[in-house]
């Protein structure tokens, strides 16, 4: 009895490991990649609790959060797919095992065996590899954070961390070990012998036509939205619009256009019984229809990859613009009241100038007065009065910033000369920067488009509005309060007074120490440049560091999505090679046919998501608007450099999954 369980334990061991010498370049990659995405999990759980990341950044663990949780979902997917792709190629093992007398419990226990040997290669991986890539990642992240002073002893070898890894992989795979079992529980040898070589029907014509149809309205209407002139929350609200638009059109246009096109090629006899194009077209139809689904998925990874990356790279490389944008002066000193008309706020003016100036050597003082409205605008160049009084933005609304020509001149260097009826427009919201002409308070005016520094808190939707008098100014202000030009009631809540100033001493040191009590003796607020610098590179760091974990899972979920497919495409063309040398056909015209579907087949997604890119990034370079990423330039370099680049990765990518589907395809002739 004894002996006898000692040869069933001998042969599972045998089995499997013929299983992995057989899989290996199935296996191998799973636990790789099973591999990296837990190492992230770890970096971000090391971080998220890690004591010098929570003393310095509030806003930080909040974006570590956000990150881990798009890496989840998405690497969760990755999984899934991976997974599914295993057990497809292990099913006809199944159903021979089976035929010779093998019974289900003890094909489970050879999967259970594999999971725990796979769970221990994962979990070093994960653990090892990610506490070395996460001192990397520490110290890059507290760069972009402009964070001094920090060491790799800030990072230290978090337990927690690796016991809420270990615990969550060990979830994943008994995850994976139960849909697995299931799908066994019920299947018979034949029946599991069908599915693995059944292959996809082609779709009915008219449903082809259906999905054709589809397909050309989602995606124009897609690229519709992503071309038009929109407000920024606006944008940002279509954006999710046009993915789901752009998704479906995809996917439509996949499953029917490359069908119907190589459908339309066979009924040119010249072309289609060449024989130089006879194989290419038989053969890539076949493959469109049965791999339809996978190449738009592809498709979509690149495209999602190229926009995350390149949002990345151009909020990265716009934060310091994004200072000198919000504000130019070293101090700014934000006071209720209009310095023009309010007593007040004239007198408290300067008694701040008497106080600031006795703690620090001031160059000057510029100060000019701005009135803060949100009002509803209709496109194109209509504003009009809100009625309610809660001045909270919506997608539909803006933001006012008025300002009078002299003071707009006090404080630009590049003056501005308007005429009556003209009024200066300065905003990043694409609508605004295309009108010529706008009518406001009932009233059509000329727009003069300016560009210089309008001196105001930049939001979202925003339009700072010169106006060539200070009646005009009065009038606008009166108009989008009351709705009456002269009726002034209430006016001075939406007035502010803005002081700038520099320091001429080399340190600030004797002005920060009473910068505080100024901001409670007077009530207003005091702006520090390096503060508003510290809090940008906080929030965009933060940002930045979300779009570089998402890039590295969608890249993962690229390289896996084309490895595996590579590995179905190698063993299905295998048979079809061996097929066409029995039939005479020349080994090199059939390598050459297969070389030529292959390339088409795989340059097709890239070429597709390049396209959705370019459509895409007029909605995009608005959306950025949102973190004042307002050069075109910096914007458009970033993209054409990422969209190179990830060509060469995926070329790359396509080169090493290449290589094992000819291996496969050369094994047995």
């Amino acid at each position: 009895m004894k002996e006898g369980t000692n040869m069933t334990i001998h042969l599972l061991w045998k089995m499997i490991a013929q299983n992995f010498k057989m899989q290996r370049h199935v296996i191998m990659p799973f636990i790789l990649a099973l591999g990296i995405m837990f190492a992230a999990e770890f970096i971000l759980l090391s971080l998220n609790m890690n004591t010098y990341v929570q003393q310095r950044s509030q806003l930080l663990p909040i974006f570590i959060g956000i990150g881990n949780f798009f890496m989840s979902v998405l690497g969760f997917i990755f999984i899934l797919y991976a997974n599914r792709f295993i057990m497809k190629r292990r099913q006809q093992e199944l159903a021979m095992n089976m035929i010779l007398g093998m019974e289900k419990k003890h094909f489970r226990l050879i999967m259970l065996i594999e999971m725990l040997y796979q769970y221990i290669f994962i979990a070093l991986i994960s653990i090892i590899g990610g506490y070395l890539f996460g001192v990397l990642i520490f110290m890059l992240m507290n760069k972009l954070m402009h964070q001094t002073g920090m060491s790799v002893m800030d990072y230290p070898f978090n337990v927690n961390a690796m016991l809420i890894t270990l615990a969550l992989l060990a979830a994943v795979m008994l995850l994976l070990f139960f849909i697995n079992n299931v799908k066994i529980m019920f299947q018979s040898p034949i029946k599991l012998i069908s599915q693995r070589q059944r292959s996809e029907r082609k779709l009915p014509q008219f449903v082809l036509y259906i999905l054709l149809v589809i397909g050309i309205i989602t995606l124009f209407s897609s690229y519709h939205i992503a071309l038009s002139n929109q407000m920024i929350l606006r944008s940002l609200y279509n954006l999710f619009g046009a993915i789901g638009l752009v998704m479906i059109g995809t996917y439509c246009l996949y499953l029917s256009l490359g069908v119907l096109l190589l459908d339309w090629l066979k009924r040119i006899p010249s072309l289609y019984y060449n024989p130089k194009y006879f194989f290419t077209i038989s053969g890539l139809q076949s493959r469109m229809n049965s791999n339809a689904i996978g190449l738009a998925s592809i498709t979509m990874l690149c495209t999602f990859l190229i926009v995350t990356v390149g949002m990345t790279i151009s909020t990265y490389r716009g934060i310091s613009n994004q200072v000198d944008a919000i504000i130019s002066d070293q101090y700014r000193v934000s006071i209720n009241g209009n310095i023009h008309n309010n007593p007040k706020t004239q007198e408290k003016v300067r008694h701040l100038e008497r106080d600031i100036q006795a703690h620090a050597k001031v160059d000057f003082f510029k100060k000019n007065a701005v009135s803060l409205i949100a009002v509803d605008y209709k496109q194109p160049g209509l504003f009009k009065h809100r009625n309610n009084k809660d001045y909270n933005m919506t997608i539909n609304s803006a933001y006012l910033v008025i300002m009078t020509q002299h003071d707009y001149n006090e404080l630009n260097t590049k003056k501005v000369k308007l005429k009556h009826g003209e009024l200066g427009f300065e905003s990043l919201n694409q609508p605004f920067k295309k009108l010529s002409t706008a009518t406001m308070m009932g009233d059509q005016f000329n727009i003069k488009q300016i560009d210089g520094h309008n001196y105001s808190y930049p939001v979202p939707g925003s339009l700072t509005i010169i106006t060539p008098d200070d009646k005009t100014f009065q009038q606008l202000t009166n108009y989008y309060v009351n709705a009456d030009k002269n009726d002034h009631h209430g006016t001075q809540k939406v007035q502010n007074t803005f002081m700038h100033f520099n320091i001429m001493t080399k340190h600030t040191s004797d002005f920060d120490k009473v910068k505080n009590k100024l901001m409670q003796r007077y009530k207003v607020s005091i702006d520090d440049k390096r503060e508003v610098a510290g809090t940008l590179y906080e929030i965009n760091g933060g940002l930045i560091f979300i779009g570089t974990v998402v890039s590295i899972i969608l890249f993962i979920g690229t390289f896996l999505m084309m490895y595996y497919k590579n590995v179905a495409e190698g063993y299905e063309d295998r048979k079809n090679y061996q097929i066409m040398q029995q039939v005479g056909i020349e080994k090199a015209r059939i390598k050459a046919t297969i070389n030529k579907q292959i390339i088409w087949i795989f340059a097709l997604p890239i070429i597709v998501a390049t396209m959705h890119v370019i459509f895409a990034s007029k909605i995009i370079f608005n959306v950025l608007g949102i973190l004042n990423v307002n050069r075109i330039g910096v914007f458009v370099t970033s993209y054409v450099g990422v969209i190179i680049s990830i060509v060469v990765i995926y070329a790359l990518m396509y080169w090493i999954t290449s290589r094992i589907y000819y291996m496969i395809v050369n094994r047995y002739h």
